[in-house]
């Protein structure tokens, strides 16, 4: 085969690019740096389109979307692969920084041994003062009901949440963390008619809950990015409707809704990064200026939005301050659905 001919499909390959297949006159029989020059180049180059594009995002709002439209893509990623990009970046981000459940009782119970070192130890309630007005004919027939609940409870359990049960009745059966498996299990002895798959639901839950809160956090978190599932075809449908007579097609609406939100993760990402963030419990004198950096960040949201809207959609200040505000209180309806559809999922392992 001549070298003026692609060595995938045999055309005429006149430059660098095959004009019908598109494989580049690179030949990767060479030496192992070669190759390894070829491709740390090719890396470069796909993250060279993301930070353009991202840049263009941040200092032309609404300015990719008209190159989109314009049908001028080479410049820049493709819209779908900088969404998921930034979605991606934002959900690592906000898995990382995110406080376990165990971080709040650790800080609680070292603010108690500090007051105690300093003689100001916080003020606890007499438990022996409180249960004095209550009933122990009550108290008896309470913890009795409880116990039948228990039971009805245990007998919904599947896989190895009787253990977990047991396990955590042993240690602390009467303690106010295994209120919720209390409540439970009195709901379950008033015997209100619940469905089957509601009481098989309801016991399983709230002893995973309780068990291993961490657990059903990660597993929730983990469905997060199925919110935009919902939430982005709802974004282009209303900017379908409030801007429809545009004569833009409804390709051209959706890539608008990729970019704005692709912004939005990039600016949530940085707050995520802030230590007015991660460290919500310091209320120094030097957390202050990162709060207030944080309310400019959420705010440049907003006019940046605006300003996006202006320069893709064309229309004047006021129609499209009326129509960006009246798409924002729409898109929050959005939000039910959109957690509904993650905590459908969540919760399908327990039907």
């Amino acid at each position: 085969m001549s070298e003026t001919s692609c060595p995938n499909c045999g055309a005429v390959r006149p430059n660098a690019f095959c004009g019908y297949c598109g494989q580049n006159n690179r030949d990767y029989n060479a030496s192992l740096w070669s190759v390894l020059k070829d491709a740390i180049g090719e890396m470069f180059e796909l993250d060279g389109r993301v930070i353009r594009s991202m840049k263009n995002i941040v200092r032309y709002p609404g300015q990719l979307s008209v190159a989109f439209e314009e049908n001028r893509r080479a410049d820049f990623v493709n819209p779908f692969r900088l969404f998921m990009f930034t979605t991606i970046l934002w959900f690592f981000i906000f898995g990382i920084t995110l406080p376990t459940p165990d971080d709040r009782p650790l800080r609680e119970s070292s603010r108690v041994v500090e007051d105690e070192s300093e003689g100001t130890a916080p003020e606890r309630p007499n438990r022996l003062r409180l249960a004095v007005d209550i009933d122990p004919e009550e108290l008896r027939q309470s913890e009795a009901d409880i116990a039948a609940g228990m039971e009805i409870l245990r007998g919904h359990l599947q896989g190895d949440r009787a253990r977990k049960l047991d396990d955590m009745l042993a240690v602390d059966e009467k303690t106010r963390r295994l209120a919720p498996i209390r409540g439970i299990a009195q709901l379950f002895n008033a015997q209100l008619g619940l469905p089957e798959w509601l009481r098989r639901v309801l016991a399983n839950v709230v002893v995973d809950v309780v068990h291993s809160p961490q657990l059903l956090a990660n597993e929730f978190i983990d469905n997060l990015p199925l919110v935009m599932v919902v939430l982005l075809p709802w974004y282009a449908i209303l900017l379908t409707i409030f801007f429809g007579r545009k004569g833009k097609r409804f390709i051209h609406h959706l890539v608008f809704a990729i970019h704005v939100h692709s912004f939005s993760f990039i600016v949530l990402t940085i707050t995520l990064l802030t230590p007015a963030a991660r460290f919500p419990e310091d209320q120094s004198f030097w957390s202050q200026p990162w709060e207030i950096f944080d309310g400019l960040l959420f705010i440049s949201l907003i006019v940046h939005t605006y300003f996006a809207f202006r320069r893709f959609y064309g229309q004047g200040h006021f129609r499209t301050l009326i129509k960006g505000f009246s798409l924002a209180f729409f898109y929050l309806w959005g939000l039910f659905p959109a957690f509904s559809l993650v905590l459908v999922l969540v919760l399908t392992d327990y039907l």
